[in-house]
């Protein structure tokens, strides 16, 4: 009796032990990015059969699970996916808007010049000044023409350079992740699933999902 005592005893300091221990670790990685908090999982031993009926045997740590939604995981990297595509979307956007629709260097002011000088002379076609006027306006519109082309040329090279960045970088986040595949694969059969690299594999998944 005294060592049934001290095996349920001992069974209960071990839990307690591997509970603690989990809590340090969920502490400790609390700014960790991608962690989920994990908890132990407890069940009752076999009870021991005897001749006066079970006798409990205390209880056992059966694994550590993630605290983790699949559902809730998939609809954040969802959302942070259709966030950084509209993001990206909306920096160049902005640039073009800004390059064309500016009241002074954009494309309509040069434009409105231009007709207007047209319509003076289509009025008083035998004008000298009105047809000067319209040649100094074709001249500024051919010029801002040219600079709006060479302008977008540079935001088509720098986006070219972007996609080029962001290749590399998908390509390294999916060498990261095969490679935590391999290592979540070598020990699918244990016991013990292996927390810490499934949450670091879903935070590349999750980065990569950003960059794409």
């Amino acid at each position: 009796m005294g060592f049934g005592i001290f095996g349920v005893g001992l069974s209960g300091l071990n839990a307690a032990q591997a509970g603690l221990s989990t809590a340090g670790h969920n502490i400790s990685n609390a700014s960790t990015p991608g962690f989920h908090r994990q908890e132990i999982v407890q069940s009752t031993k076999y009870p021991l059969s005897t001749s006066g009926g079970y006798i409990g045997q205390g209880t056992q740590v059966d694994t550590i699970r993630r605290v983790y939604s699949n559902f809730l995981d998939t609809q954040v990297a969802e959302a942070q996916t259709t966030f950084s595509s509209l993001q990206s979307y909306g920096a160049q956007v902005t640039q073009i808007d800004n390059l064309l629709a500016d009241v002074n260097s954009g494309f309509s002011p040069a434009l409105q010049d231009f007709f207007a000088a047209t319509n003076t002379v289509a009025a008083n076609p035998t004008s000298v000044p009105s047809r000067q006027a319209l040649l100094s306006s074709s001249n500024a519109l051919i010029s801002r023409l040219q600079g709006l082309d060479t302008r977008l040329t540079e935001i088509r090279d720098g986006i070219n350079s972007q996609i080029s960045t962001s290749a590399d970088l998908i390509n390294s986040y999916s060498k990261q992740i095969a490679n935590l595949n391999t290592q979540i694969a070598s020990v699918s059969n244990a016991t013990q699933p292996p927390n810490d690299l499934l949450d670091q594999r879903d935070q590349l998944i999750s980065e990569l999902n950003k960059e794409i």
